[in-house]
């Protein structure tokens, strides 16, 4: 929009002439003469055992195309592909990596014309088109001209940055009562003046974005992308003090309470200061910040992510009021398991909001490789699914049309079409397996007729296993604390070799694992083996949980690195409470490497001395990467099954319990090796033992292979196997079945005969 025609929009707003409308109508400035049809209801609700998509009470699979440039031509190829839903990006408040347009031209101004003309352009290419925009929730200039102290203020005092693409700007504060009421008002009136438009019946929900690259953390934070520390931390203004204050006030509720677990006889709850970026960058002992030094910390991270959550949570509210629950909504959260970003560790607070139906995320940026690769999601999709909600992943992997010079941070995409069709069949094997939505990004790499072909056979097949039975039938639970990421520190060195590259040998164990956060063990259903990766601060609430696991079915548990280290200091004294094994707390640092003993070779199936397991010993910026503190076995009950290399200590050990049997592991990153070893001894069923990636859910079962070979597939009860992709029968009525693959082959079996595959959604 023109300088000139922005200045006059805002001298008829405020002559009262203009009102709160979109001052050129729709369409380019055509009038609509007719109402506009209804737009369907979308709602998320169980559907044979799984949270699915329905639209007006029907169920949908859930496919759509992203386009950052609407152009008819890529939509029009995704819909002859049968991919009706779509979605662009919609920076009406002008963000950090928006264009200099925007559609809040004053307080009582909007112009809405550049969204009608992108809905416009959606419906050229596709008449059927379920349009849900993604809205950039952030500010024009005249806002932030008018509120300087509802911006987000650095840790240096200064509130103007250049951020990551490299422009200055001011950042509105999200615990500013002031921004969320005025960008409400812009959100209602979005999606007023879309209700009134004859392509109305077509948008059928939001996806609502802000903070750094739409994804909803706080805009400086995008170091952690490249395996970086941030360093301009935010939020330090007054509407953020002033939410923390009342967050202290919400947890502490007396002022002794208070000043107890700061330990600070002089804190109240009017001078209590968010932590300043010196405490946020300098745990008291190696990774681990001391509640009784740094609960003030502590109490920071996890505000900050009741913030982000918050905010969330207020902005669907506003879509399902101002659409009467029509539309669906959601957002980019939720990455427990894929960034150090504590902003994110708020996702079950979330996943309790009833104005939530998705979350999303670029599926992960590791692992892509072909081969040895794992198609796998960022955050802990089994407890989305128990709340009721939706995962709508964003597959945004590049093809083999994708220039070089495109190619992300540390990831190179396929070089040609075969690689292209196997890492498609993988992440589809994996939306599969969790019952997932998706899209597809357009990177302007789908421009060929066999990609397009290829996006048409990928979506049939997901369609149709819309019909068969999708839940899980994983035996296995990895079980992660997001409350606990807050006692460690900013960056990757621990979080990543405990948590987010432990992804891929669960990925490779042979059988499923469910993804859980630990606050949800009670509603999740029994499992024969849990892994606990990063119970360092465990509450009353979570030792009731863990101690019914033992009447639950459990045959194995498994705790990673330093159980229980946090109680009411960083000591250790919680670990025999929560894992019921003596362990031995040490002030010293290491690689944490566990070398498998003759023990460790007669007790774990297929395991053998001398093995080797643990932290790589160099971190992307080439240092040696040793943590600390470090925890060891020191229990006589127990059975040393591997030392900790460097130390003479018991690394690995395992202790018997009436039927269930705990383990402990001072190094974390536990191998395939390891956990299919103890998985099998608990009786958990393998299905194929040879490292390749696999995807299992009652009714299909996927396989990624990094080489060539036969591998023998394994099954508890008779079944048939259909080849969905290439529409060939494998084997009737069989436990095993051996399959002679290509290396870098996605296969993807419907657990059946091909005529009940066919006859699905008939």
């Amino acid at each position: 929009m023109s300088i000139q025609r922005r200045d006059l929009l805002q001298a008829l707003g405020a002559a009262g002439l203009l009102g709160l409308a979109n001052p050129r109508g729709a369409w380019s400035g055509e009038q609509i003469s007719q109402a506009p049809a209804s737009a369907p209801t979308i709602t998320v609700e169980p559907f044979l055992g799984v949270p699915t998509l329905f639209v007006d009470g029907k169920p949908e699979v859930g496919r759509a195309s992203f386009c950052e440039r609407v152009r008819e031509k890529p939509i029009k190829s995704f819909a002859d592909a049968g991919v009706n839903f779509v979605s662009f990006d919609y920076s009406g408040t002008k963000g950090p990596r928006a264009a200099p347009a925007h559609a809040w031209v004053s307080r009582g101004v909007f112009d809405f014309s550049d969204f009608d003309e992108k809905a416009k352009t959606v419906l050229v290419a596709n008449p059927n088109a379920r349009i849900f925009p993604r809205v950039e929730l952030f500010a024009p200039q005249w806002w932030f001209d008018e509120n300087p102290t509802e911006v987000m203020v650095y840790d240096d005092g200064t509130s103007v940055k250049p951020l990551r693409e490299g422009r200055p700007t001011a950042l509105p504060a999200w615990s500013s009562k002031k921004w969320r009421e005025d960008t409400a008002l812009y959100l209602r009136k979005l999606i007023e003046h879309v209700a009134g438009q004859a392509y109305g019946k077509n948008v059928v929900g939001y996806h609502l974005a802000s903070g750094g690259t739409s994804e909803w953390y706080y805009w400086p934070n995008y170091k952690w992308f490249f395996f970086e520390v941030n360093q301009d931390l935010v939020d330090y203004s007054q509407p953020q003090t002033e939410a923390f204050r009342e967050y202290l006030r919400a947890k502490y509720s007396t002022l002794e309470a208070l000043r107890a677990a700061w330990h600070n006889g002089s804190v109240t709850f009017e001078n209590a200061a968010i932590a300043s970026k010196a405490d946020k960058m300098r745990p008291d002992w190696g990774v681990f910040f001391d509640p009784a030094k740094s609960q003030h910390v502590i109490d920071t991270f996890d505000f900050e992510g009741d913030v982000d959550a918050d905010t969330i949570a207020y902005f669907c509210k506003v879509v399902k009021d101002a659409t009467g629950g029509k539309a669906m909504t959601g957002a980019f959260y939720g990455y427990v398991t894929g960034a150090p970003d504590k902003a994110y560790c708020s996702t079950r607070k979330l996943l309790e909001s009833p104005h939530i139906d998705f979350l999303c995320a670029p599926t992960d940026y590791d692992f892509r490789e072909p081969g040895a690769g794992l198609s796998t999601y960022r955050t802990v999709a089994r407890s989305v699914q128990l709340h009721g909600k939706l995962w709508w992943d964003e597959n945004d992997y590049y093809t083999y049309l994708t220039p070089p010079s495109h190619f992300v941070e540390g990831w190179t995409g396929p070089l040609n079409y075969a690689t292209t069709e196997s890492t498609q069949l993988r992440q589809l094997a994996n939306e599969i397996e969790h019952a997932s939505a998706a899209w597809w990004f357009d990177w302007n790499s789908f421009d060929s007729p066999e990609i397009m072909r290829l996006i048409g056979r990928v979506n049939a097949i997901a369609r149709r296993s819309l019909h068969t039975d999708r839940q899980s039938v994983a035996e296995i639970a990895a079980v992660v604390d997001e409350k606990s990421l807050h006692s460690i520190e900013l960056g990757w060195s621990l979080y990543r070799p405990l948590i987010q590259e432990q992804r891929l040998p669960f990925g490779r164990i042979g059988a499923p694992a469910d993804w859980l956060l630990m606050d949800d063990l009670d509603g999740a259903p029994a499992y024969k083996m849990y892994v606990f990766l990063n119970a360092f601060h465990v509450t009353a609430a979570h030792k009731r949980a863990i101690e019914r696991l033992y009447s639950r079915g459990a045959r194995a548990i498994v705790w990673v690195y330093a159980p229980g280290i946090v109680g009411a200091a960083l000591d250790g004294k919680d670990s025999f409470a929560v894992t019921g094994m003596k362990l031995k707390l040490l002030f010293d640092r290491s690689s944490l490497h566990v070398e498998i003993g003759p023990l460790g070779e007669q007790t774990l199936p297929g395991v053998q001395q001398g093995w080797r397991y643990g932290i790589d010993g160099v971190m992307a910026n080439s240092t040696a990467n040793k943590i600390g503190p470090v925890m060891v076995g020191d229990d006589p009950d127990a059975t040393t099954l591997g030392m900790l290399y460097g130390f003479g200590e018991p690394g690995l050990i395992a202790k018997a319990r009436g039927e269930v049997r705990t383990y402990f592991s001072s190094a974390p990153k536990l191998p395939e090796w390891l956990l299919r070893s103890i998985a099998a001894k608990a009786g958990v069923h393998i299905y194929n033992a040879q490292d390749d990636a696999l995807y299992v859910n009652k009714s299909f079962v996927g396989i990624h292979t990094p080489r060539a070979g036969t591998r023998t597939l394994r099954f508890p009860a008779p079944v048939s196997l259909f080849d969905v992709y290439n529409e060939k029968t494998i084997a009737t009525g069989v436990t095993e079945v051996a399959l002679d693959l290509p290396a870098r082959h996605t296969g993807l079996y419907f657990l059946g005969t091909g005529q009940q595959w066919n006859s699905l959604g008939k």
